[in-house]
């Protein structure tokens, strides 16, 4: 396991997006283990999780990915095919009454709930939240990939701990993802792609600088 020294602020510095991986480099079953324990405890809000994580580690299923990456995306699709591991992170297209008591169960399970009128005003809580969204499909759909997102970022942030390079990717075709792995009959649509393994001696984007705005730039104190 990676020596986890790295303080907040050198590890944002440090981590950077990979452009060409290892093929030959493969992440071990504790490491890996790790890195989908940190999506699988990502936060969100309501604590709602609508979300599933679909994980490649084999040529065919890779070439299945790749295909969704053509024409102005093609560059993407190497990073698929010679990454250790890559993942579609997938969200939920709906949050009916069977997902919500998944969850509320699993807070129980975990002893959030001091008594069971506590867990029957959760769950009236999160109803109401969920029906208000649901009044606006466009505006449920955008909240619930906003949370897959903040995972994504979990993620990203977990992996350079661990001493892995990745590469969120959104240069694909959806719609090919999702009918390539039969998405929609389980409710689910892909929102992003997530390459993990170890970077080549041609990952160029290593040993490049750093380039952001200036802090005052980005930050206003209100």
């Amino acid at each position: 396991m990676h020596d986890l020294t790295l303080n907040a602020a050198a590890l944002s510095q440090a981590r950077h997006t990979c452009k060409a991986y290892d093929k030959n480099k493969r992440i071990d079953d504790e490491t890996l283990r790790m890195l989908l324990e940190s999506l699988r405890l990502a936060p969100s809000s309501i604590n709602i999780q609508p979300w599933r994580f679909l994980v490649a580690d084999n040529d065919t299923t890779k070439t299945r990915i790749a295909t969704s990456m053509t024409d102005g995306d093609a560059h993407n699709a190497p990073k698929v095919m010679n990454a250790s591991h890559t993942l579609i992170l997938c969200t939920r297209t709906t949050l009916d009454d069977s997902h919500l008591q998944k969850i509320l169960d699993a807070e129980e399970k975990a002893g959030r709930f001091q008594t069971p009128q506590s867990k029957t005003a959760r769950l009236s809580l999160c109803q109401n939240y969920l029906n208000e969204y649901a009044k606006d499909p466009v505006l449920l759909a955008r909240w619930a990939e906003q949370q897959t997102f903040i995972a994504l970022g979990h993620l990203l942030m977990t992996a350079k701990l661990a001493g892995v390079d990745a590469t969120p990717i959104g240069g694909f075709n959806a719609d090919v993802i999702n009918q390539a792995f039969d998405l929609p009959n389980q409710a689910l649509t892909a929102s992003v792609i997530v390459s993990l393994g170890y970077g080549s001696d041609e990952d160029f984007n290593k040993h490049l600088p750093k380039a952001r705005l200036d802090f005052d730039e980005v930050f206003a104190f209100i």
